[in-house]
């Protein structure tokens, strides 16, 4: 197999997406081509070097551009995220371990779930550009994922939204506020472990954690 090139990945899926009818799908098919070509310990390894050590989950992007968005999703044990959007189509390609997305609809009740999915190593899963969702990794050990999204994420900012826990109330989106959602979720859901683990990925998170 050959050796895995984020700037490779990222100019060929561009390149899929710009000529094909459909961009999600596009991208979706050259991740589970890029699955196929590529040993997945050869993905981590690549994706591992590219971010900082104790990265927080803004900081894990490793190409950004107006057509593509990576991020290289290192999801602690038992993590369960703050309800949130994209704006733009998202493709996620499990590298190790196992994701889960409960996917929201608004109603006139506020939001209420539509769907569960999942995906484990080795599968590619997407979700479509108004998707509303939180991922948790529901094992007991870090899992690992590329995602990757259908537009530069820095120019998405001030278009992506939050939902509050409890209330789901809307509020702007930040990768602060993602994680403070998170930290809430987990303490309103008696999730320990999830906590325990965050703060072990992310030690910056620890005063946040223990304000709760």
């Amino acid at each position: 197999m050959s050796t895995f090139s984020i700037d490779r990945f990222a100019a060929e899926c561009k390149q899929a997406m710009a000529g094909a009818p459909n961009a999600c799908d596009a991208a979706r098919q050259y991740l589970e081509q890029s699955l196929g070509q590529h040993d997945r310990a050869d993905i981590i390894a690549v994706l591992e070097a590219a971010i900082p050590a104790g990265a927080s989950v803004g900081e894990m992007i490793v190409h950004q551009s107006p057509e593509l968005t990576m991020l290289y999703a290192r999801v602690p044990g038992r993590f369960r995220s703050g309800i949130h959007n994209h704006t733009v189509f998202a493709c996620i390609a499990q590298l190790e371990g196992e994701e889960r997305s409960t996917v929201y609809a608004q109603s006139d009740e506020g939001l209420r779930v539509r769907e569960e999915l999942g995906v484990v190593a080795g599968e590619v899963m997407e979700l479509p550009a108004d998707a509303i969702h939180h991922i948790e990794n529901p094992l007991e050990q870090t899992s690992s994922a590329l995602h990757i999204y259908g537009g530069d994420f820095g120019a998405l900012m001030a278009k992506r939204s939050l939902w509050t826990e409890g209330e789901h109330a809307e509020v702007p989106f930040s990768f602060e506020g993602l994680v403070k959602q998170a930290a809430i979720a987990m303490k309103r859901e008696g999730n320990a472990k999830g906590l325990e683990e965050m703060v072990n990925a992310i030690p910056a998170t620890k005063a946040l954690v223990d304000s709760l």
